[in-house]
């Protein structure tokens, strides 16, 4: 059973560091298109902050995808240390961003490394942490005749349905964990008797 670690709730805490005050806000992300959307909801809730540096980390073994940004602090100095905190406490499918608002007294290039660092320790130590089964996302299409059974294998299988497209044929967009494709491609395919297609 292919399982990850991940954090148990999104939070957001405050970091105060000397004159300046750091948010950490951490969300859960399945693929990238939800961590930009996260950071885009944070950076419109903070939009006088100084900066809104982010770092996230999506996937487990060969499909691991990293991203992280300065937020035109000095480079390195900001989503590096995010990033760090992310690794060093084994989790993935998160996303977080360090907000911060300056004091007016300047840190230093170490003293930023190390307040960003701090800012997303804490934000995950407050989140937790939870195993979750990895799941991935597949398209199906199929004619509307096999739509009960097909619609009704899915969590069979433990599949989570995610959009349903209703036009010439039946689209069907769906999470399920890798190892059990097999057993349901094999269902799909005697259900929709080879008509039916599917993409992962």
């Amino acid at each position: 059973m292919s399982e990850y670690l991940t954090i148990r709730k999104e939070v957001r805490v405050k970091v105060p560091v000397g004159a300046c005050r750091f948010i950490a806000s951490v969300g859960f992300c399945q693929d990238e298109e939800e961590a930009k959307e996260f950071i885009q909801q944070v950076k419109g809730e903070f939009p006088n902050a100084t900066h809104n540096a982010f770092a996230y980390k999506i996937g487990t073994e060969d499909s691991v995808i990293t991203r992280s940004s300065d937020a035109d602090e000095p480079a390195g100095t900001a989503g590096s240390p995010l990033l760090s905190a992310v690794e060093k406490a084994g989790l993935t499918n998160v996303v977080i961003v360090g907000t911060r608002y300056f004091g007016g007294v300047k840190l230093g290039i170490g003293g930023l490394i190390r307040a960003y660092r701090s800012c997303g320790e804490v934000g995950l130590k407050e989140a937790g942490t939870r195993e979750k089964r990895l799941f991935k996302k597949y398209d199906i299409t199929f004619d509307y005749d096999y739509i009960g059974q097909v619609m009704n294998e899915i969590p069979v299988c433990l599949g989570e349905i995610q959009d349903v497209d209703y036009s010439s044929k039946v689209k069907v967009q769906f999470l399920m964990p890798p190892e059990n494709l097999e057993d349901f491609k094999g269902k799909f395919k005697d259900i929709t008797r080879g008509s039916g297609s599917l993409a992962e």
